[in-house]
């Protein structure tokens, strides 16, 4: 039977279970462009659509039931529906849900933040990720009175028209290792703002470019561990970085809004020991609820808002009472239960090993990247290293493993990368390693 025929009769039995999700796809290309309102939420034959959560698991609206890696992209830390964070949601539902007004609970969450982050002396909030870091480049320009922002080739922060730059790397347009070319991930992405960023490599020449444009730049941003590909980023490399940037008065901004208080209630910060001038945050932060924020000195902020022309930041929603309600709960529970993130090391350490050794053993050309809870799967042998080292893989072998994985009942994402829960035991571990077994099984017999 050949390639093409076995996929068709997989994509068929997709269809067959879940033909309800099937009909709220294509009623919802009617109305929303795309279909999609993420696009990380693509699938085939189509998305399936989430009726509730529990736990590690998610139910589709046909009742199939999924061990979820996806964790909504990283919010849920303790899996679905957690117990504390749901009663304080609760509470706060009937004292009210938005006031435009300050209110005790922005006190209170921002002083927990400030007491777990080593950078923080001053946190400011917004709605996401993607919001937190354009706020931070912002107050990193304000403070320094600089128009430019460094970033390395292949991090991601956020979908706005100053990040979104080089994340997705094109072999044709990439330009060489030492020296990236700017490209943008987007239509729509004005060809001014090339003047305000720096695109930088994952190579010894990021050293010489950040002095070579240092009397520019207002600072430096990276992901210390990388989204895409899900790649650590070496404590010694992150460690230059720290010193060429006091050197020459640059901030270094870490963006924690996938690490933070997951690796470690301090994020990466408190796992590799090095303090950044600016980190941001988002995702486990807000307890299910949309969050973003900005946490910096007490200099930095005071800096930014003695510029000329003033430093401003507003928003509706910002540190509306729900987010920090159930925010403030997560962060509770972190604190009580710190042990989590012990365990949830191990329970990565183990998953990872156990992967790898059955691709090795069937010498299939897969592989699995992360750190704590986080995961990706390469179609690769050896592990990549930095982002440019996705481009050898095969990407047609990881599109297709999402329909194995679905076959399987795992819900894992294929172009982002997966999470587990402290809600994962070691139990549910295995018998994630038990469905991606049959699924590497399965997606290899198609390519032999």
């Amino acid at each position: 039977m050949g390639y093409n025929r076995k996929r068709n009769e997989l994509l068929r039995e997709l269809r067959y279970r879940a033909p309800e999700s099937g009909r709220c796809w294509e009623e919802s290309k009617n109305f929303v462009p795309g279909g999609l309102l993420s696009g990380a939420r693509k699938m085939e034959p189509y998305p399936i659509y989430i009726d509730h959560g529990k736990g590690p698991y998610v139910w589709d609206i046909d009742g199939n039931r999924y061990i979820d890696n996806v964790m909504s992209f990283g919010v849920h830390l303790f899996g679905h529906n957690p117990g504390p964070i749901i009663k304080a949601a609760r509470d706060q539902t009937e004292r009210g849900v938005s006031y435009g007004a300050p209110h005790v609970a922005e006190v209170e969450y921002t002083r927990k933040l400030i007491e777990c982050i080593p950078c923080a002396e001053q946190v400011m909030l917004c709605n996401s990720g993607t919001e937190a870091t354009l706020l931070a480049w912002r107050l990193m320009r304000a403070a320094t009175n600089k128009p430019k922002i460094a970033k390395f080739e292949g991090c991601y922060h956020g979908w706005h028209d100053y990040a979104q730059w080089s994340v997705s790397i094109d072999r044709e347009n990439m330009g060489p290792p030492e020296q990236p070319n700017m490209t943008p991930d987007s239509a729509g992405m004005p060809d001014a703002v090339r003047d305000t960023m720096l695109i930088l490599p994952f190579h010894e020449a990021a050293f010489s470019l950040i002095e070579e444009n240092a009397s520019d730049l207002a600072g430096v941003a990276i992901e210390p561990f990388v989204g895409t590909g899900t790649i650590p980023v070496s404590i010694e490399f992150l460690q230059r970085l720290r010193e060429i940037t006091e050197k020459h008065g640059l901030l270094l901004h870490f963006d924690e809004v996938i690490t933070g208080f997951r690796v470690a209630l301090g994020g990466y910060q408190e796992y590799t020991g090095i303090v950044p001038d600016v980190a941001t945050y988002g995702k486990a932060i807000g307890g299910g609820f949309p969050v973003g924020a900005v946490a910096c000195s007490r200099k930095l902020s005071e800096e930014a808002r003695k510029a000329d022309e003033g430093f401003f930041a507003a928003g509706t929603f910002s540190g509306n009472p729900m987010t920090l309600a159930a925010g403030g709960a997560a962060i509770d529970y972190m604190i009580k239960e710190r042990h989590i993130y012990q365990d949830m090391m191990q329970n990565g350490e183990y998953l990872r090993d156990e992967f790898n050794l059955y691709a090795q053993s069937k010498g299939y050309p897969l592989s699995m990247t992360g750190l704590g809870s986080m995961f990706c799967v390469h179609a690769l042998s050896e592990t990549p290293k930095v982002p440019r080292d996705i481009l050898n893989e095969k990407r047609e072998i990881t599109i297709d493993l999402q329909l194995h994985y679905r076959n399987n009942n795992l819900l894992i994402p294929w172009m982002h990368l997966a999470f587990f829960s402290s809600a994962h035991t070691r139990e549910v571990i295995d018998q994630m390693l038990e469905g991606m077994k049959a699924s590497l099984d399965g997606v290899m017999d198609w390519y032999n």
